[in-house]
């Protein structure tokens, strides 16, 4: 087993994008005009969208000025504090000379207007889901480091005790594994979804054969 295969990408789903606007018309027509090239999530208030970015990932998400419950402002920095670099596009009714400058130093990558202008969306949304996918490459490689350090000292413990080997400890190790490349992997720019999307349990479990196998051949 290469470090090759280990940083090897399974075949990709569907890019998923949440929209929040509580217009029907409007959430129905992004719905429409995003749907067929990504799988898309609707929220129609500030509230539902918290719970929906929470509860499940998305690789971009965008937003309405202005929404029940809330503003965009106050939901992307909400969504900031659990999700750090998946891409923020907001849009606006607004006049297109009216200052951004708030919006987009709050973390917002991209800024667009209404009526929406379908070429528009499109455009802007696969140049920010472009720029998030060449942050990929590093972020595994992170990933990657920080699993092989993690199991160089899990590794080391297990040659002073064999009661590491045990089932209980073992899942232990995988969940302390998991959260660290997680981290590394948030750390170095990579977006919340394409980690989960990216971390089946095939790919830990090579990593550990890999480093077994290692280990046997230095002894």
């Amino acid at each position: 087993m290469t470090k090759e295969n280990l940083m090897r990408a399974p075949k990709l789903k569907k890019k998923r994008i949440l929209v929040v606007e509580d217009r029907d018309d409007e959430r129905e027509l992004l719905r429409l005009v995003l749907g067929g090239e990504y799988e898309v999530a609707v929220a129609s208030d500030y509230d539902e969208g918290v719970r929906m970015a929470k509860k499940q990932y998305f690789d971009l998400y965008v937003l309405d000025e202005r929404m029940p419950g809330g503003t965009c402002v106050e939901l992307y920095l909400r969504i900031r504090k659990f999700d750090p670099h998946t891409p923020i596009l907001l849009y606006s009714g607004q006049a297109r000379s009216g200052d951004r400058s708030e919006e987009l130093s709050a973390g917002a990558q991209a800024y667009s207007y209404k009526p929406i202008e379908v070429q528009e969306v499109l455009r802007t949304v696969t140049k920010l889901l472009f720029v998030s996918a060449q942050r990929l490459r590093e972020a595994r490689q992170a990933e990657f480091v920080a699993i092989r350090e993690e199991l160089a000292v899990r590794y080391g413990e297990n040659s002073r005790s064999k009661a590491i080997a045990a089932e209980r400890k073992q899942r232990a190790v995988r969940k302390l594994l998991r959260l660290k490349a997680k981290n590394a992997f948030l750390n170095a720019g990579g977006a919340r979804g394409d980690f989960v999307r990216l971390w089946p349990t095939t790919y830990l479990d090579a990593a550990l054969d890999w480093e077994s196998e290692k280990r046997e051949r230095s002894t």
